[in-house]
């Protein structure tokens, strides 16, 4: 960038950069904006949430950045020290990228996870509850599940009575007060606190959207605190709001009126994509009693893992060892989860995640678009084929719930109970389908334990093998475990893409299919997005069962012709053989894109009307281009079919010349209009997608140097600008605080991880801390007790130029 030249850090020349727009003065800021929409759209946010985590902590470390250098609970933002050479320097390219967009990308999941309520509560879950007993049958099934996984997770703390309570962790000692998170067991006795979290409301379906309006207690009158941890260059615990430590307050304020109770099938398998991805990123390890990620377990200590009181000792890498080879012995008793609490909050996602797996296969399959039903037994999900009788998701279910009413007083203890499901929709949507794909393979390559990277590790074997999960016999056999479970949601999914959605004419999947009498009817339109990451999708669900997904490693060209989890599984009437099928609807979807969606010049169409023939004339909006080069680019790796990468560098050639603008330097929303950018989740994640992609794919290639260095500069420039709403206009790298804030950023509020401690007004006095008002950091993005909103992404903001 210009005035402290971002892009030198990069080892790229300052003087390639173009300059500021000469003649007028610089404005203090070219924007201004507006949130015109708070809703949470659960589907649209977690699409966004799944590209922005994969742009967030490993794309800066691709750029060198040491993730230990961020000082996120410093009053100046975007600090970085190097750990190489102890120069401090303002970096807000690998900020807003390693803290910024990597949490923000994390708590709209906890959100809809552990918080809101904005979802069908695990109390009821078919897998938790299969008789779905209410009452106190019901809360014990809950609190009795969440105080396993505190103790297998070592997050399992006590109140100690006359100075020394038992450890849950350590069978004959004490606990020591402030050192665990979870209460164990529950209290029985506190009116706030029903199951060992203080308003702890798990759900493992979510509903498509809702309200997220809350009330935060930043009141900290149990000294609630975080440590300097999470790679942060902190000294010492930070006194932080209650809703960190509880989160009452984090409740939806009024849950009847705040949500709307619909099921889609796309906002339950992005959601799920969501969880997965960071459920393996929780699972890269497991812990000892003093805190070191464990990587390496003997075989026969693993059943013993995450029991309380267990002396089994592994290893983990000597952090003084740059080769990461010399291993150390831990100590001894080893627990579930990278660190306690997220090993807590992780098993509390695989079991909804199990629970939806079972809600869909048994619950919401339709066969005739009239009533819901859905496969009798898990054998005969993953039995499913060409030739069964059509069987698919649709696009809406409504919800009916008893009990709805909140506690007069306190926190939730019997949650909403759902006694009826009937479709409002019964459309086949291809997005719904992808997302299912992609969601349950981030769940499945965590059950498998073929996989190396991912479910072939200690933590997954020690998780799935009878305790706290069902262990599986890693066959395709239709067990009720997560392995099958998970399998068959993909495998289901995959079919019906292929059945209903594929047009052989055309040789490309629709938008949308209807099934009347038997009979499939095929829409005629191709959205370009819903295309792309139909690409996405099938590549994430093909590497999962190929046992080659990674957590974020996926960029390398795809390896064929090895075994998958599915070639067990009876496939009659198949086109070809699944994994091979896959492939064969990629490179469909890839050249329907690169010959009907793309023209010659790059330039991109938001659909196809297959019966006109012809493509949408409307001006191509931003989420159109990005998702078109997203898609190609994940082809390319697909097939190794250069055309497709060259088609990609054609439509980022048009995203440049249509699309950017280089006096303001933000991207066009829909081209031709320079004046007001309209940005949603959609948007932000699809351009923060393609950015990444072509930065990896295209940009690192030699003589790209200088697109390289554009891209980043971009990445930078949009996320400070979209999700914080800070217009660095005179492009210095410093926040003149409040002169270049927009007025608003996608992102509606933050929390500690970003920098945000709640000390403000009597609370801070309280504390005998400085009052640090609503935006502590001064990067624009409010406190969430001042918005009285979650650290989520708005559904919309309108940019005006001034």
């Amino acid at each position: 960038m210009r005035g402290t030249c971002l892009v030198a850090i990069l080892m790229f020349s300052c003087a390639e950069q173009p300059p500021l727009p000469q003649g007028q003065p610089t404005p203090p800021t070219y924007f201004t904006a507006q949130l015109t929409d708070s809703r949470f759209y659960v589907a649209d946010h977690f699409l966004a949430s799944i590209e922005m985590q994969i742009s967030g902590e490993p794309f800066a470390q691709l750029l060198g950045r040491n993730l230990a250098g961020y000082d996120r609970f410093n009053k100046t933002p975007d600090l970085y020290l190097d750990p190489s050479t102890g120069k401090v320097t303002l970096d807000p390219l690998s900020y807003s990228m390693a803290i910024e967009s990597y949490e923000y990308s994390k708590q709209p999941m906890n959100n809809t996870s552990f918080e809101s309520g904005a979802g069908l509560s695990l109390q009821y879950g078919p897998v938790l509850n299969p008789a779905q007993s209410t009452g106190d049958a019901s809360f014990a099934l809950l609190r009795d599940r969440l105080q396993l996984f505190a103790r297998e997770s070592a997050s399992g703390g006590c109140i100690p009575v006359d100075g020394c309570a038992p450890d849950p962790n350590n069978p004959g000692k004490c606990c020591t007060p402030g050192t665990n998170f979870v209460i164990v067991p529950a209290p029985t006795q506190n009116p706030l606190n029903a199951y060992g979290w203080a308003g702890y409301w798990p759900a493992f379906a979510e509903f498509e959207s809702f309200d997220p309006a809350i009330a935060p207690s930043g009141i900290s009158v149990r000294g609630c605190t975080i440590t300097g941890g999470y790679a942060a260059a902190s000294q010492g615990a930070q006194v932080v709001g209650d809703y960190e430590c509880g989160y009452n307050s984090l409740n939806l304020l009024l849950r009847e009126q705040q949500v709307t109770k619909v099921l889609s099938p796309r906002a339950m398998g992005f959601a799920l994509w969501k969880q997965g991805l960071w459920t393996i990123n929780y699972w890269q390890s497991v812990h000892d009693l003093a805190g070191n990620g464990i990587t390496q377990v003997a075989d026969v200590d693993l059943a013993q893992v995450g029991q309380p009181g267990n002396t089994v000792v592994g290893k983990y890498p000597d952090p003084s060892d740059p080769s990461g080879k010399r291993m150390l012995d831990g100590v001894p008793g080893v627990y579930l989860g990278d660190i306690p609490l997220e090993g807590w909050q992780g098993l509390t996602m695989l079991d909804e995640m199990h629970n939806k797996a079972a809600l869909l296969l048994g619950k919401l399959a339709t066969t005739d678009g009239v009533k819901l039903g859905g496969f009798a037994t898990t054998k005969d999900a993953i039995s499913y084929d060409y030739q069964a009788p059509l069987a698919w998701w649709p696009a809406e279910v409504a919800v009916t719930e008893v009990n709805v009413d909140p506690p007069a007083s306190g926190p939730w203890k019997y949650f909403p109970q759902p006694t009826a499901f009937s479709i409002m929709t019964a459309t086949s949507r291809l997005r719904d389908l992808a997302a299912l794909d992609g969601g349950f393979a981030e769940y499945f390559a965590l059950t498998d334990f073929a996989n190396a990277n991912v479910g072939g590790q200690v933590s997954s074997r020690a998780t799935f093998d009878g305790d706290p999960f069902p262990a599986d016999n890693q066959v395709p056999d239709g067990e009720d475990t997560p392995h099958d479970r998970a399998l068959s949601v993909i495998k289901v999914a995959t079919v019906d893409i292929d059945r209903l959605h594929f047009d052989p004419a055309n040789q490309v999947l629709v938008d949308e299919a209807m099934v009347t009498g038997g009979q499939v009817q095929r829409g005629s339109r191709v959205t370009t997005v819903d295309a792309a990451y139909a690409i996405v999708a099938l590549r994430t669900a093909w590497r999962s069962i190929s046992s080659q997904l990674a957590l974020y490693g996926n960029d390398t060209p795809d390896q064929h012709g090895g075994a998958t989890a599915l070639d067990g599984a009876k496939l009659d009437g198949a086109p070809a053989p699944l994994p091979d099928r896959m492939v064969q609807l990629i490179a469909a979807q890839a050249n329907f894109i690169a010959d009907k969606l793309v023209a010659a010049d790059g330039s991109v169409a938001n659909s196809y009307d297959l019966q006109a023939g012809a493509p949408d004339p409307s001006p191509t909006r931003l989420e159109s281009e990005a998702s078109a080069i997203r898609g190609l680019l994940d082809a390319y790796l697909a097939t190794s079919d250069e055309r497709y990468r060259q088609t990609a560098i054609r439509v980022y050639t048009d995203l440049d010349r249509r699309f950017w603008m280089s006096d303001v330097r933000a991207f066009r929303t829909v081209a031709g209009d320079s004046d007001t950018l309209t940005f949603s989740p959609i948007v932000f994640g699809t351009i923060q997608a393609a950015m990444r992609q072509y930065w990896k794919l295209v940009a690192q290639k030699p003589g790209n140097e200088r697109v390289a260095s554009e891209l980043l500069e971009r990445v930078q420039r949009m996320n400070k600008l979209v999700a914080n709403g800070w217009d660095d206009a005179n492009a210095d790298n410093r926040v003149q605080y409040p002169s270049e804030c927009t007025g608003a950023g996608l992102q509606m509020g933050e929390r500690v991880l970003t920098g945000e401690l709640a000390h403000t007004g009597q609370i801070a006095s309280a504390l005998g801390l400085p009052d640090d008002g609503a935006d502590r950091d001064h990067d624009c993005v409010k406190e969430i007790g001042h918005v009285k909103l979650p650290a989520a992404l708005a559904g919309q903001i309108v940019l005006k130029r001034r």
